[in-house]
């Protein structure tokens, strides 16, 4: 089958997102090898290496390079500077230079790490994408966005490094547990609140086929997913922008990952309470009331709209370190449905009375 093409469009730096099943093994078709490449360093997760690797690095292989694997603990808890430490000093007792690949699979967690330690390893060397998740597939791998934890807040220490190409590979959803592939739905929910209405149609009116992983109909929603994030990267690559309206939900998602110590939420649940209060803070700031529109393409996955239960002065706390922060903590609120923007200046009163709802 000839998997979708996503274009990312950057200038002197234009890439392919493809996305279809049974792709891993085709790795040296669809993803370009350096000039001069010796290595392929993969940098997976220990779920996704069980599960992948071998694939993956078969198809690698069939350049003729050396295939490298580092293997990470599972989980928001390696996205630590001493994570990063180790993987640079791996690469470099494994004789990696500046001309190889380095190749994250996994979900976003492997993304950020590899994408960072590519960023770094000798000034910069190639990255390509491999991504095992919704999230991943839809979001995270998109866009060269990479970073990793502080104790103060998520993802403060980070760049923009992007890849060369995205291999969405539809056939490792299969193996996600249930729980985690809902969870990775709430960013395919938020492309389509914050870009495309159309994508809540096919969310609502195919939730049975999406849920039990029907490989077409999934191609089609990630590919479309895809296409919203590389049409806002391409028109703000470094967030100072239109960027930042794919943080819709996750000013207070990082929050509460930063308060259950990135154990108790999930990323996609919290991102979809995020939305859920976004919604709510929207028509007190006068815009469209659309918190019943949130919900029911949230329930449609069974993917929570409540449930916070950190004291609203622990958020707030951590709001302030938040990347979007400027001058004043800001919000990325709907208008309408389609219709993001940024909000600042919002009273305290109005920002407790949106959180009480979703608790």
């Amino acid at each position: 089958m000839t998997p979708r093409e996503v274009r990312v469009s950057l200038p002197g730096r234009a890439y392919s997102v493809w996305v279809g099943a049974d792709l891993l093994g085709r790795a040296h078709e669809l993803i370009p090898l350096p000039e001069g490449a010796e290595i392929a360093a993969v940098v997976a997760d220990a779920n996704a290496a069980a599960l992948h690797a071998e694939r993956l690095e078969s198809g690698l292989a069939a350049w003729g390079v050396r295939v490298e694997r580092f293997v990470l603990p599972p989980g928001e808890g390696s996205k630590t500077l001493a994570t990063i430490e180790a993987l640079l000093r791996w690469l470099a007792a494994t004789g990696a230079h500046r001309g190889d690949l380095v190749v994250a699979l996994g979900g976003g967690v492997a993304g950020d790490i590899a994408g960072l330690a590519a960023a770094l390893y000798a000034r910069g060397v190639a990255l390509a994408q491999v991504p095992t998740t919704v999230v991943g597939q839809v979001d995270a791998a998109i866009g060269g966005k990479c970073g990793v934890n502080l104790p103060e807040g998520k993802n403060l220490a980070g760049a923009f490094h992007q890849p060369v190409a995205v291999l969405a590979d539809t056939s490792t959803l299969a193996t996600l547990p249930d729980a985690d592939f809902a969870a990775g739905l709430a960013e395919v929910v938020k492309h389509g609140l914050i870009d495309d209405g159309g994508i809540l149609g096919m969310l609502e009116e195919g939730a049975v086929a999406i849920r039990s992983r029907d490989r077409e109909v999934l191609g089609d929603l990630i590919a479309r997913a895809a296409a919203v994030k590389a049409r806002v990267v391409e028109a703000d690559e470094t967030e100072r922008g239109a960027r930042a309206f794919l943080n819709y939900g996750h000013t207070l998602a990082h929050a509460l990952e930063t308060l259950g110590g990135y154990r108790t939420w999930r990323h996609g649940e919290a991102v979809a309470v995020g939305m859920m209060f976004a919604a709510y803070l929207a028509p007190a700031l006068g815009l469209a009331d659309r918190v019943a529109a949130h919900a029911r393409a949230l329930e449609a996955l069974d993917l929570p709209t409540g449930g916070a239960s950190a004291p609203y002065e622990e958020i707030y706390a951590l709001w302030m370190r938040d990347k979007k922060y400027r001058r004043g903590m800001r919000f990325v609120v709907l208008e309408d449905l389609g219709r993001p923007r940024l909000a600042s200046g919002i009273a305290d009163a109005h920002l407790r009375a949106a959180y009480e709802a979703v608790r």
